[in-house]
């Protein structure tokens, strides 16, 4: 297999499983796989676009009194081999090799076909490559586990608190930490350089018997958790079971850990549960025991968190996983100097408005998975203005509506709502004009930074691997408003595009059709000042709707 086959592509819209409900002990509980979500296209110049609707523990007892016996006879929650994490989730140590019907090792080197095996879980072996997601699943089960869930592996990987492990052992790659850069591919060195990809030579059982290919378990003593489970990252690609239409394949191989994802992030999906090759591997997992563990704490688990234990937003409060919260109360900006034409939080936009730009494509960004134009990421130079110029004269906020105590945008949101909230600002909703010209400024550029889309200046493009845990919880990727001091348009407006998409009012229209949004959300789509989307009634509130307001000068 090549490093491009190897590092399989995302089809479709594929949605990375992420774990992100936990307490303050950081105890979690594994959630269901993803599906995948529907992701937006980009419009062309002026037409309006749909977007996607969104440890090991101890009793730390070191005195006389029999305590440590006590707590040594104390039922451990998982079997010696696995790791407990979090109170959640029991996850093996190493990746799995097989045993047959009769104890004996099954090679690593071949698949399984039709053999009855069984999954175990030891240090210093050649992990079990050429198996496939359905046969794996089947070994688990024979070892009185399963195959891990794409959230249990997350959760291993990461570990139960916040924030998040990017790597198995923390949040920056150390490099030779794990297994994930070998120099050179075995298909190469076994064929002498030609390429092939058939499912036949994928499984030539000489290619990872080749020195530098697959390493034993353990042996890369740094690719460890603080749990102590072993190459989550890099050496073979690890099966989990997802609710998507095909099986999950995380963590990267021994060629390449970084092509779909950094370290735990890394997902591949391109291949059926039948499917097999030499970087195919996986692991186990299992529930605790639930005696063992209130033996183990001394009092039962705490409750699973409600979806509305959001710590990145006031608690009871409208937010990004509670649509029902309570909206924050608003009082209109003070004017400083007291002669100003704006708020102090608004921004004075003045100029000539072309109403139809002509906007060229020079270049897509293609969508990974099946290589579409959903968006471009190169526009010709300059704008062409096709119409008579209009000017406008009004203020608008400088950044996306953050209230006070919160420490992102505020979403789920409607229309209507946005409108109150700007109303007790003194100020409304800014007209879809308005908000293009703040975007695009008097030279119609097609982003507010220029004409080349770059996601480094503001938050959008994030893949599509990356947006949901299952179908309908996204992952929350807001970040605050000031967080990005690039993503600035030509009258110094910030956050325009990306971060949360933006209620807008149209002209000429009669409820419940006077609400559009406009500038995208974090997601690769929409992203720029002239797309839009019109598709959601004036009651309708996402977890990516929020707003900015506008109002007359003084």
């Amino acid at each position: 297999m090549t490093r491009a086959t190897a590092a399989v592509t995302v089809l479709g819209v594929v949605a990375l499983a992420l774990v992100t409900a936990c307490d303050a002990l950081g105890r979690l509980r594994a959630r269901p796989a993803p599906d995948p979500p529907q992701a937006a296209t980009e419009a062309d110049a002026t037409a309006a676009e749909a977007d996607a609707t969104p440890s090991s523990i101890s009793d730390g007892s070191d005195g006389d009194d029999g305590s440590d016996a006590d707590a040594a006879a104390l039922p451990s929650p998982c079997p010696p081999e696995m790791a407990l994490i979090g109170e959640a989730v029991c996850i093996d140590r190493w990746e799995a090799s097989l045993v047959d019907e009769s104890g004996e090792p099954h090679s690593p080197y071949h698949p399984v076909r039709a053999k009855k095996v069984r999954a175990v879980s030891r240090p210093d072996v050649v992990p079990q490559a050429h198996i496939a997601a359905e046969e794996a699943e089947k070994a688990c089960r024979r070892a009185d586990k399963t195959l891990c869930t794409t959230d249990e592996w997350l959760l291993g990987c990461q570990g139960p608190a916040r924030p998040k492990r990017v790597f198995p052992y923390g949040a920056k790659l150390q490099k030779g930490a794990c297994n994930i850069a070998r120099r050179e591919h075995p298909m190469t060195r076994l064929t002498g350089g030609q390429h092939r990809t058939d499912a036949v030579s994928l499984n030539n059982p000489r290619l990872n018997q080749l020195s530098d290919t697959v390493a034993k378990t353990g042996e890369f003593e740094r690719c460890a958790t603080p749990e102590g489970v072993m190459d989550l990252h890099g050496n073979l690609l690890e099966w989990t079971r997802s609710t998507y239409v095909r099986p999950l394949a995380m963590g990267g191989f021994y060629l390449d850990g970084a092509t779909h994802g950094a370290g735990c992030s890394y997902v591949t999906s391109a291949h059926g549960a039948q499917y097999h090759d030499f970087t195919t591997g996986f692991r186990c997992c299992k529930k605790p025991d639930k005696a063992a563990l209130g033996a183990l704490s001394g009092a039962p688990p705490l409750p699973v968190p409600r979806a509305t234990d959001d710590s990145r937003d006031p608690a009871g409060m409208r937010s990004f996983l509670d649509p029902t919260g309570r909206l924050p109360k608003v009082s209109p900006p003070a004017y400083e100097p007291s002669t100003a034409k704006c708020p102090v939080d608004m921004v004075h936009v003045e100029g000539l408005r072309c109403s139809v730009p002509v906007q060229k494509c020079k270049r897509w960004l293609p969508r990974l998975s099946a290589g579409q134009k959903i968006a471009c990421a190169e526009f010709e130079e300059p704008t062409e203005c096709k119409s008579a110029r209009r000017k406008l004269n009004y203020c608008i906020d400088r950044y996306e509506f953050q209230p006070e105590g919160y420490r992102y945008p505020l979403t789920h949101v409607n229309w209507s709502e946005a409108q109150n909230l700007c109303r007790g600002m003194d100020k409304r909703l800014c007209f879809e004009d308005e908000w293009e010209f703040a975007c695009e400024g008097p030279d119609a550029l097609p982003y507010p930074y220029g004409y080349v889309r770059d996601a480094k200046r503001c938050n959008h493009d994030f893949p599509e691997e990356q947006l949901v845990t299952t179908p309908d919880n996204f992952i929350d990727r807001r970040v605050a408003r000031d967080a990005l001091p690039d993503c600035k348009s030509p009258f110094g407006v910030f956050n325009l595009v990306g971060n949360v998409d933006e209620w807008t009012t149209r002209y000429n229209q009669k409820p419940p059709r006077r609400s559009i949004l406009r500038g995208g959300w974090w997601l690769i789509g929409r992203n720029r000042c002239r797309a839009a989307t019109d598709r959601h009634s004036e009651l309708y509130a996402g977890m990516q709707t929020g707003f900015r307001c506008c109002r007359a000068t003084r």
